[in-house]
């Protein structure tokens, strides 16, 4: 059956509800949870999408969803997802977080089966490995407001963190005090865009000391960076040690301790401000307000009002 030709007729007897429970569903009012669950259920498996420019099927309603790939080794996103609520919250909007895949093709389906729900928004926090396909979905969405958090798509709002500017910062103040100390740098490879590419670019072009070596993961793990941690210590001997991630970060300080050799080295991490995330007492602090992003991501997807600043401050 052509999606095209789906009617109100097809979903109800797929469903075993009436169709005047359909166009009540369609048209936002209240219907029963099991009934609403079985019409789900049925638009989900036909990849039904109602034609909205064509017809008054359903107005938007006030609900905004955040999809949140699983990455069991994130945790800023909580922040980001509590600073969304506080101003969603703020505005008596109704607020949902849809944990999807961080897979691609899987993060399509339930990005389609929430723009089905016509909500007012979507806030979009996307796969490390974002396929060309899922960029090409996002940019064909025409009936719903759509922000995307620190990536950028032709034509899509988004807000980002400016990890160059963030990075370079970082370089200036090791140029400052420690010109001459030999330095490790540990970070994520350069198909990873922002927390790989752009970190790394960004401090080695501002450090002036070039006595450094920079060691890049394929994936920002704990189990990945304990695995390589030693052999950087015992070959490259650096007495500065930079983490261009918290996760790396915490895998740095954990393995400094167990030595009993933290007092050697001059650590930076990078984290959150917030309760998901706490810093390693390393000697340079970047501290990332992901609350705040959250906030204005909240503010920028239905206000469209935003003023370019620093999310971050180094200490």
């Amino acid at each position: 059956m052509s999606k095209n030709n789906i009617t109100y007729h097809d979903i109800a007897k797929a469903a075993n509800v009436g169709i005047g429970t359909v166009s009540r569903y369609f048209n936002n009012y209240n219907i029963s949870d099991n009934a609403k669950n079985k019409i789900d259920k049925v638009i989900k498996k036909l990849n039904y999408v109602p034609n909205f420019a064509a017809s008054n099927i359903k107005k938007p309603s006030k609900d905004v969803y955040l999809i949140l790939p699983y990455n069991k080794d994130e945790t800023a996103n909580m922040e980001i997802v509590n600073g969304v609520k506080s101003f969603m919250n703020e505005k008596n909007i109704n607020f949902f977080v849809f944990f999807s895949s961080s897979e691609s093709d899987k993060y399509i389906n339930d990005l389609k089966y929430l723009i089905n729900r016509n909500p007012l928004g979507i806030v979009l926090l996307l796969p490390k490995n974002t396929s060309a396909k899922l960029i090409n979905e996002i940019t064909n969405i025409s009936t719903t407001k759509v922000i995307v958090y620190n990536r950028n798509i032709k034509n899509i709002e988004s807000i980002k963190i400016d990890d160059k500017k963030m990075f370079e910062e970082l370089a200036s103040i090791i140029n400052l005090k420690y010109p001459s100390k030999k330095i490790a740098f540990i970070g994520l490879n350069k198909k990873d865009i922002t927390t790989g590419k752009n970190r790394i670019e960004a401090f080695e072009k501002k450090i002036k000391n070039k006595n450094f070596k920079y060691y890049l993961l394929d994936q920002n793990s704990f189990k990945v960076a304990e695995e390589i941690i030693e052999k950087i210590i015992d070959e490259n001997k650096p007495d500065i040690i930079v983490s261009a991630t918290h996760t790396i970060s915490m895998s740095v300080f954990s393995f400094l301790m167990s030595k009993k050799v933290r007092d050697r080295y001059i650590t930076t991490d990078i984290g959150g401000m917030g309760k998901s995330q706490f810093l390693t007492n390393a000697d340079i602090n970047i501290f990332i307000d992901y609350f705040y992003i959250g906030y204005q991501l909240g503010n920028k997807l239905l206000n469209n009002k935003f003023e370019m600043e620093n999310f971050f401050k180094i200490i």
